[in-house]
């Protein structure tokens, strides 16, 4: 079954263009957040981090909750 929120290849997708429309390259430790509420599934929100590692995105977190968020949205930590 697909998930029904936003996943890794998207918030890597997300990241990078935020970074490109502020003149940014990707560089070591850079940090992304995304939060979304979500309806009609299983949970009412997810919190989805990735962190630059070398040259890579890495997923470092995965929160689903039956809670909604009060913030949603990109965010860089």
């Amino acid at each position: 079954m697909p998930c029904e929120h936003v996943g890794p290849p998207e918030l890597i997708e997300m990241a990078e263009e935020s970074l490109r429309t502020r003149g940014l390259t990707p560089t070591p430790g850079m940090q992304f957040r995304w939060t979304e509420n979500v309806t009609g599934g299983t949970w009412a929100s997810v919190v989805l981090e990735i962190e630059r590692r070398g040259e890579e995105w890495i997923v470092t977190r995965l929160d689903r909750s039956r809670e909604a968020a009060v913030e949603t949205g990109l965010r860089e930590l």
